[in-house]
């Protein structure tokens, strides 16, 4: 088996662009050739299996003096020229529809790499969610990107789903089961911290609940900064990553007040998760987010909306798991975990014990082996 997977994105080790290296890499096996290929890339990124379609010492003078979309076109005809009939084409989020019907047409098997719900799903939810908040809808989500969308699930041959809601999403907009090939995402080993969840009790020391992530209406941090005032706790509460625009004006009444700091970017992660005590995201639209598989290799607990939880945090287990729109129960789980340090040290336990499972190198192996099965039977 021939698999030759293409993301059109810089790729460093982190995000979606680490997701894909990381994956491919665990896919290789005796039996498969496998490769990956990039838009560019760090230098660090340097394996066999891995390849930039802009060479590297190419890259200062075709960004210089190209537009980006000719990059791009230049970029899938490079990808487009390493398939063969019968190839395994692995497509991640950015490839062009014309791609799709190119490789459909040449007699490729086609994967999709699902990252978040169906578009028509998410569109819907964050619709609702902008007009609640009176804002104009400046997601990326449009009527065009779903039909877009629409027109290479019907190309593909198979679809990776990172969670049950991605699955259910699917599903309810006409995909069919058996195109449907069930997965996650994971973590890194440097991301399972050393040492098991003995934070001090908060009479002993002000708790740090983190939210980690794009602070934007998709993720729920307007719910949030409001469940967190009306919680009340003598804790402080970290926003780490960057603010979308569209609801700069009304974070930033809270940062700074209400034990509310925010933290726009780090190279050191491994340091927020490392001295928070809880681990909060209510978001509205996900697939499954890779700050969640980080906090189970920090062995902190979890307080998550369906979403946030990716189908991999388990209610009462690991976390808490809560309708984002829930506001008494997000202001009692807030307390809950605040005030009770053994239900904290409890589910921390169980959720460093998930860590493991969820390396990378296993998943891709996982992540084969339903592929190859899906396919035996076809």
């Amino acid at each position: 088996m021939r698999i030759s997977a293409y993301y059109p994105n810089y790729f460093y080790d982190a995000g979606i662009a680490g997701a894909a290296y990381h994956i491919v890499r665990g896919m290789q096996s005796p039996g498969n050739k496998t490769q990956l290929m990039g838009l560019s890339s760090t230098s660090a990124f340097n394996d066999a299996f891995y390849k930039n379609a802009i060479p590297r010492w190419a890259e200062p003078l075709v960004y210089k003096i190209l537009p980006y979309q000719n990059i791009l076109t230049i970029a899938e005809a490079a990808y487009c020229r390493t398939l063969k009939q019968n190839d395994i084409a692995y497509l991640w989020p950015g490839v062009s529809l014309a791609t799709y019907q190119r490789l459909k047409d040449r007699g490729c098997t086609i994967i999709y790499e699902g990252v978040n719900t169906h578009e028509a799903h998410s569109k819907a939810i964050l619709d609702e969610a902008y007009t609640q908040l009176n804002l104009p809808f400046t997601h990326d989500v449009s009527a065009e990107k779903v039909i877009v969308e629409t027109a290479k699930l019907e190309l593909a041959d198979y679809v990776y789903s990172c969670s049950p809601i991605m699955t259910e999403s699917m599903l309810n907009n006409g995909i069919p089961q058996h195109k449907i090939l069930q997965t996650s995402y994971g973590l890194s080993g440097q991301s399972i911290i050393d040492g098991v969840y003995t934070k001090a009790p908060v009479q002993d020391k002000q708790l740090t609940f983190i939210f980690v992530g794009s602070i934007s209406v998709r993720k729920g941090v307007h719910l949030l900064l409001d469940y967190w005032v009306k919680a009340k706790l003598n804790a402080r509460l970290q926003l780490v990553g960057r603010i979308e625009e569209a609801i700069k004006p009304l974070v930033e009444q809270y940062v700074g007040q209400y034990n509310i700091e925010h933290i726009p970017y780090t190279n050191d992660l491994a340091s927020v998760y490392k001295n928070a005590d809880v681990f909060v995201l209510p978001s509205l639209e996900e697939g499954s987010p890779l700050v969640t598989y980080m906090a189970f290799g920090a062995g902190i607990p979890l307080l998550v909306s369906p979403m946030g939880g990716g189908g991999v945090v388990t209610d009462g287990v690991e976390g808490i798991v809560i309708n984002p729109y829930d506001a008494d129960a997000w202001v009692e789980g807030l307390q809950k975990l605040a005030i009770d340090a053994q239900l904290r040290i409890n589910l921390a336990v169980k959720s460093k014990v998930k860590a493991p499972f969820y390396l990378w190198d296993a998943l891709g192996k996982r992540r084969l082996q339903s592929l190859t099965e899906a396919m035996n039977q076809r």
